[in-house]
């Protein structure tokens, strides 16, 4: 997950579609994703909890991006392993969570919430 997401952010389109399940690919993901990345700007992750299985895997995060003044993408993904490698096959969507002043920031810059992009609320 963590991987994909560094992908996103750097605009790794090989990547992500290497890392994407064939039986999920479509034709335009090369353009839907080159799109995403052209439109986003991602301000962190937050893993919120993983359960590793022998050959499926779920992991529930929370991406945050910038957006008047910011949004989150809020996920549980599956995972399914093939050929040694984890692949993402795809995602329930969930709601956002309400961020709390006292919490440590979503973009890791170790402040609280309320003095980092808590601030611009």
């Amino acid at each position: 997950m963590r991987s994909r997401y560094s992908a996103f952010c750097v605009g790794d389109i090989n990547y992500l579609l290497t890392t994407l399940h064939p039986s999920c690919r479509q034709d335009n993901d090369e353009a839907a994703l080159q799109s995403t990345i052209q439109q986003t700007n991602w301000l962190g992750l937050t893993v919120i909890q993983h359960k590793p299985g022998i050959d499926i895997a779920t992991v529930e995060f929370i991406a945050f991006y910038k957006s008047q003044p910011f949004e989150q993408l809020h996920e549980l993904s599956r995972f399914k392993k093939e050929a040694g490698q984890w692949l993402y096959t795809d995602g329930d969507m969930l709601s956002p969570i309400k961020l709390h002043r006292n919490d440590i920031c979503f973009c890791n810059s170790a402040k609280k919430f309320k003095k980092c992009h808590g601030r611009v609320l």
